[in-house]
Formats: structure tokens, C-alpha cells, sequence
């Protein structure tokens, strides 16, 4: 009996072992499965409303579009706006600079007619032609006063009409002779509706400035002596040009004349004391004076212009003596350096 107890015990121990080591671990697998299947699930259905939430519907895709177009649009406008305006303010300033111009031009041409007709009118007949004018008009008044009387006492109204007659010529010819009466045609209303202010600074800063016949003369000979004094001025120029590249003279103090001259003394003194032996001795002491006097004179010279020296090197004097062999001359110099 008890061998059957722990028989049944020992069954029971395997039983719960074969238990925990196999069906534990499949039931912790099943259940992790169907969790897995469970999350799976339930983000497949969060992510469908998700996307079912995200989508546009098309009523709110066509109102956006058409709020795009509006403010597309309405940016055009601005722009089309912004260029008319500019375009305006363009045509604005040209129109007005186009008033200055003939504003500008107005002004000159009525100071010229003004300056023309006051020529003329400084003439001597015309002044003789204005003062009959105006004796011819007094006399038609005065015509006229006698004519009224004459009428009233009914003796006719002939002088009346002749005195009425003399009265308008004499008029009519002081009115055509009248000193600064120009007519110019008026700027036209539609191109002078502009900027009142900058027309208005415009208007005062235009100054009328006519020529006359004597400012173009004035000006004709201030160009003229303009161009006498430049050709004055090149004259002179190529005459310092000249100068500046015409040969220097021969200076007869030169140092290298000099040496030659002494040397030509030399060689006329040793000739001479050649021909002594055979001439009389006078001639030889004149020359050795001769020579003696010359070299005194070259030495008093160098001495009185020891300065000169380094500024006459190159320079050839005086030749009219006779032009030795400038060789030998340096071949003797050196030799006797």
C-alpha cells in the first residue's frame, strides 16, 4: 500500500514536470501571439481613422484653390496698379516739363519781339509818325467837341463825322505803334492742368535772356582773340622747341681747345727751336713770348674759372685757328700718362 502510494505520487511529480516544461511555455506563446494580434490590430484600425481624418474632401480642396486664385488676382491688381500709377507720374512730369519748355520758349520769344519792336520803334520817323498820330487824334477831339456843337445848332453833321474819322486813325495808328504790344499764342488748358507747385518754381526760376546783334559780335571777337592767343601760344612753343634742340656754339674757353692750343703751341715752339739754330735768335724769342703769353693767358683763365671745368668737358670752341689731329693729340696723352 504504500508502494502504490508513492507510485501515484511519483506519476503525479512527472505529470507536473512534463506540465511546466511543455504546455507552460506554448500557453505564455499563445498568449503573446494573440496580444501581438490584438496590437496589430487595433493600430491597423488607429491608423485607417488616421488616414480617413487626414484626407481633404474635395469641397475643401476647391475652396482653398479658389481662395489662391482670388489673392493670385488680387496681387495683379496691385501690381497693374503700381504700374499705372508710375506710368501716370511719368506722363505727369513729361507733360510738365513739356509746360516749362514752352513756357520757357514763350518767355524768350516775347522778349524778343518786345527787344525787336522797341528797335524799331526807337526810330526817328516812327517817333515822327507817332506824334502826328497823336496831334491827328487831339485835333479829332477837339473836331469832334465842334461838331457836337455845330450839330446841336443844326448846321450839319459833316465835322462831327470827319473829326470822329481823324480821331479813330490817329487812334488805331498809336495803338499799332504802341511799344511792347506782342501777340502769342496761348498754351493750351488741358497741358497746363499739372503740379501747380513745381510749374509755379519752375516759372520763377525761367529767366528771359534774348541776343541781340552786339552780344554776337562780342562774342564773335572774344573767340577770335581766344584763338590769336592760342596760335600766339603754340608760336611760341615751337620756337622753345627750337631752341632746346638747336646745336650749341663752339665756346673758345673751352678745356679741350685749350689743351689743343697748347699743344699746337708746343709743337710751333719746338718747331721754332728747330728753325732757331739756322734763323735769327729774335724770331725765337718772340715766339717763345708768343707761347709763354699764351699759356700764361689759358692758366689765368682756368684759375679765374675753376668751376667751369666739369661743365665744359665735350664742348668744341673756336676752330678758326686750325683743327689739329685730335689722334695724335690723344695718343700723346696717353703716352704721357
Amino acid at each position: 500500500m504504500g508502494t502504490g502510494g508513492l507510485g501515484g505520487g511519483v506519476m503525479f511529480i512527472v505529470i507536473a514536470l512534463l506540465w511546466g516544461a511543455v504546455l507552460v511555455p506554448a500557453w505564455f506563446r499563445r498568449r503573446e501571439f494573440n496580444a501581438a494580434e490584438r496590437n496589430a490590430l487595433r493600430l491597423q484600425r488607429t491608423l485607417r481613422v488616421l488616414a480617413e481624418t487626414a484626407e481633404v474632401p474635395q469641397e475643401v480642396r476647391v475652396g482653398a484653390t479658389a481662395r489662391e486664385a482670388l489673392a493670385h488676382e488680387r496681387l495683379l491688381r496691385t501690381a497693374q496698379k503700381r504700374q499705372e500709377a508710375e506710368r501716370e507720374a511719368e506722363l505727369a512730369s513729361a507733360r510738365a516739363e513739356q509746360v516749362r519748355a514752352e513756357i520757357r520758349a514763350q518767355q524768350m520769344q516775347r522778349k524778343q519781339v518786345a527787344m525787336n519792336r522797341a528797335a524799331k520803334l526807337r526810330k526817328p520817323i516812327v517817333r515822327r509818325v507817332r506824334s502826328f498820330a497823336a496831334l491827328v487824334g487831339l485835333l479829332g477831339i477837339v473836331g469832334s467837341l465842334v461838331g457836337l456843337g455845330m450839330l446841336i445848332a443844326g448846321i450839319g453833321p459833316a465835322v462831327l463825322l470827319g473829326s470822329l474819322l481823324a480821331f479813330t486813325v490817329g487812334l488805331g495808328t498809336l495803338v499799332l505803334l504802341a511799344p511792347g504790344r506782342a501777340k502769342l499764342a496761348p498754351i493750351p488748358a488741358e497741358q497746363a492742368i499739372v503740379n501747380t507747385v513745381s510749374d509755379a518754381e519752375a516759372f520763377d526760376q525761367v529767366v528771359a535772356t534774348g541776343e541781340t546783334r552786339d552780344s554776337v559780335a562780342a562774342h564773335a571777337a572774344a573767340q577770335q582773340a581766344a584763338a590769336e592767343r592760342i596760335e600766339r601760344a603754340r608760336t611760341m612753343a615751337r620756337v622753345r622747341e627750337a631752341r632746346a634742340y638747336a646745336p650749341r656754339e663752339n665756346q673758345p674757353d673751352s678745356m679741350l681747345l685749350r689743351e689743343v692750343r697748347e699743344q699746337v703751341a708746343r709743337e710751333r715752339r719746338n718747331a721754332s727751336a728747330e728753325r732757331g739754330s739756322v734763323s735769327e735768335p729774335a724770331v725765337a724769342d718772340t715766339a717763345a713770348e708768343r707761347a709763354q703769353a699764351t699759356a700764361a693767358a689759358a692758366e689765368r683763365a682756368r684759375a679765374a674759372r675753376p668751376g667751369s671745368r666739369l661743365s665744359e668737358l665735350g664742348v668744341v670752341g673756336d676752330t678758326s685757328e686750325g683743327m689739329p689731329n685730335l689722334d695724335q693729340v690723344l695718343s700723346r696723352r696717353r703716352n704721357a700718362g
